[in-house]
C-alpha cells in the first residue's frame, strides 16, 4: 500500500509539472490576429501612418493610408502571421524597417507596430486602461510585400 501511495504522489507530481509546462509554453506563442485584429475592426481604422526606415542613414518616407481596401489588404496580410514572445532589443535581417501606426476613427493611436526585418515584430497597445509592449519573433513563413507596394 505504501508503494501505490508513492506512485500516485509521482504520477500527481509529473501532472502537474507537465500541465505547467504545457501552460508555460501556450503563453508564449500567440498571432497577430489574436492581439490585433481581434481587438480592433477594420470599420474604427481611420488611418495606417506607415514610416519606413532604410539602414542607409537619412533615408526615410512617410505614407498615410486612409483607403479601406489598402487597410484591408494590409491587415489580411498580416493576419495569418503566427509569433512567438521574444527579446525586445533585436536587429534587423534586412534593408527596411516599418513602424505603424493604426489611428482610430476618434483620432487616438490604438497599436503601434515595429516591423524589423522579416523576422520580428513589436507590438505596442495604447489601451488606456492597459497599454503596454511585447516583443515577438515572427515564426510563420512572411515577407512584407504589400508594405513595400505602398511606398512604389
Amino acid at each position: 500500500m505504501v508503494k501505490s501511495g508513492k506512485y500516485m504522489l509521482a504520477g500527481a507530481l509529473l501532472t502537474g509539472v507537465g500541465v505547467s509546462l504545457m501552460a508555460y509554453t501556450a503563453s508564449r506563442y500567440t498571432s497577430f490576429k489574436r492581439i490585433v485584429a481581434n481587438t480592433i475592426r477594420l470599420d474604427d481604422i481611420a488611418s495606417l501612418e506607415i514610416t519606413r526606415l532604410s539602414s542607409v542613414p537619412g533615408e526615410k518616407n512617410d505614407v498615410i493610408i486612409t483607403d479601406p481596401a489598402v487597410i484591408k489588404r494590409i491587415f489580411d496580410e498580416f493576419s495569418h502571421v503566427q509569433l512567438m514572445k521574444s527579446a525586445r532589443n533585436v536587429n534587423s535581417d534586412n534593408k527596411f524597417n516599418y513602424y505603424i501606426t493604426i489611428v482610430q476613427a476618434d483620432r487616438k493611436q490604438r497599436f503601434d507596430i515595429i516591423l524589423k526585418g522579416r523576422q520580428h515584430m513589436i507590438i505596442y497597445d495604447n489601451d488606456l486602461n492597459n497599454p503596454h509592449l511585447n516583443a515577438y519573433k515572427i515564426i510563420s513563413p512572411y515577407y512584407p510585400q504589400v508594405l513595400e507596394q505602398v511606398f512604389d
